[in-house]
């Protein structure tokens, strides 16, 4: 092994992104219904996610310093801070990445999440 191996780490492969805890301890995004909130909670903040076209990963965000109000975003997915995405899931231990109209914006790692279903139609 010569000092440049010992200092340069080959690159992680993508497989093994796909194992990363954040991975199997989330949601996708896709799956849920219109209305829903998603509560995620960071290192450093907290959000709302009120979904409006789960298909697309479109959605309402409140909270943390940048969304003070309602913002649409669309989800982009959840990243360990590299190149590598996993399209459109929040998961924890991973960092959450959103698109808004002006710019990409990535989270602190989500530490939890929990979801709350639409709320339920009142009917006259």
């Amino acid at each position: 092994m010569s000092a440049y191996d010992s200092v340069f780490a080959p690159p992680q492969p993508l497989e093994q992104f796909v194992i990363e805890p954040g991975c199997s301890n989330g949601i996708d995004f896709q799956s849920l219904e219109v209305g829903a909130t998603v509560h995620v909670h960071t290192k450093y903040s907290s959000y709302q996610l009120v979904v409006t076209d789960p298909e697309n990963g479109a959605a309402l965000i409140s909270g943390g310093r940048l969304f003070p109000e309602a913002t649409s975003v669309r989800i982009e997915g959840a990243t360990a801070g590299g190149t590598a995405i996993k399209a459109g899931w929040i998961g924890v231990g991973l960092r959450l990445e959103m698109l808004n109209l002006t710019h990409r914006v990535t989270t602190s790692v989500v530490r939890s999440l929990t979801v709350d279903p639409p709320p339920a139609a009142t009917v006259c």
